[in-house]
């Protein structure tokens, strides 16, 4: 979850494999507190870690556990269970000869039933099969209008009525000259969470068993070419020419660790104010902060600006640079 790389201390080490997974998630979790902290709207964290159900029920916690509970609480997560392919257990965590003593003290449920989910990927499946139902019959319908020119394609294209009453191309609905069209249907196997942004060819061979229109590849090679997702995280295979984003972020670099700083000066008065202090973060996000204030401002009150504005949210910087 962390943009940096987090180790267990020597005691922590010797935990138990249910609390050094338990702590694995507060360290991920404490790494983008400033982000995750007191949110409306749950945040989904997928782990590999069965070990968490293990305080899905009440059980008998060490301070390690019990120290971090009221961090968590200030957390409003939902925990989804997904096995990594490789994910190979550890047999010495799990030899009941290798746990050292719990402390002696009231079971306490750590992970409560309603930090899990289990139907979160199941519902994003039935969404994705909602959307070509959609599609389907709004293409269905686009052929009533068009019977002469799919009479007059059928031969040439081999095109069928195959439920007798709608055109396809072999097992492929034919999709009519409507761009909107064409295009939900390239979004369905590109864009879409379940898709993944794959190739050409790729998306092609999803396409062709459930789709056709004239000149497919041609719309779909287009289409992709076109996708800024695709561009901005395909590799180059033109070094000549510059990437997409010159300015890439140091390696572990953490927000606002690294700031550049630079006055807007001269601007007309806005809410008493005639001046911006622009704080960029140049390590890590790109992203800015502007605050405005009077020309008259002197280095004691930049540093109160600083103080106000940045500090509660991201602490001290290690490094200043003024333009």
């Amino acid at each position: 979850m962390g943009s940096r790389i987090i180790t267990f201390t020597q005691t922590e080490q010797n935990y138990p494999i249910y609390d050094r997974e338990f702590l694995g998630v507060m360290h991920g979790l404490c790494c983008w507190s400033h982000l995750l902290k007191g949110t409306t709207i749950p945040v989904l964290v997928f782990t590999d870690h069965a070990n968490l159900h293990y305080y899905q029920e009440p059980r008998k916690i060490g301070p390690c556990i019990a120290g971090n509970l009221p961090e968590r609480e200030q957390y409003n997560i939902i925990l989804e269970y997904k096995p990594g392919a490789t994910n190979c257990a550890d047999v010495l965590s799990r030899r009941p000869d290798y746990v050292g003593p719990n402390p002696i003290n009231d079971d306490v449920t750590v992970w409560p039933d309603h930090y899990f989910c289990d139907n979160h990927t199941s519902i994003q499946v039935f969404d994705m099969d909602s959307i070509a139902d959609n599609l389907d019959s709004r293409i269905k319908l686009a052929q009533y209008k068009e019977q002469p020119l799919l009479k007059k394609w059928a031969p040439t294209h081999n095109l069928s009525l195959l439920d007798g009453t709608h055109w396809y191309h072999g097992t492929a609905l034919v999709v009519m000259a409507d761009n909107a069209l064409r295009r939900g249907v390239i979004s369905l196997f590109h864009d879409h969470v379940t898709a993944g942004h794959t190739g050409i060819t790729k998306t092609l061979q999803l396409i062709t068993p459930y789709y056709w229109w004239p000149n497919l590849k041609t719309f779909v090679t287009e289409y992709i070419k076109g996708c800024a997702t695709c561009q901005m995280t395909k590799v180059n295979t033109h070094p000549t020419h510059p990437p997409m984003f010159p300015i890439t972020p140091a390696d572990n670099a953490r927000p606002f660790e690294t700031i550049a700083m630079d006055f807007i000066t001269k601007l007309p008065q806005s809410g008493g104010f005639d001046t911006i202090l622009m704080i960029t973060d140049t390590d890590c996000s790109k992203v800015s902060i502007f605050i405005p204030y009077h020309k008259t401002i002197n280095l004691e009150g930049v540093a109160l600006l600083y103080l106000n504005h940045v500090i509660p949210h991201y602490g001290i910087p290690h490094k200043i640079i003024l333009d």
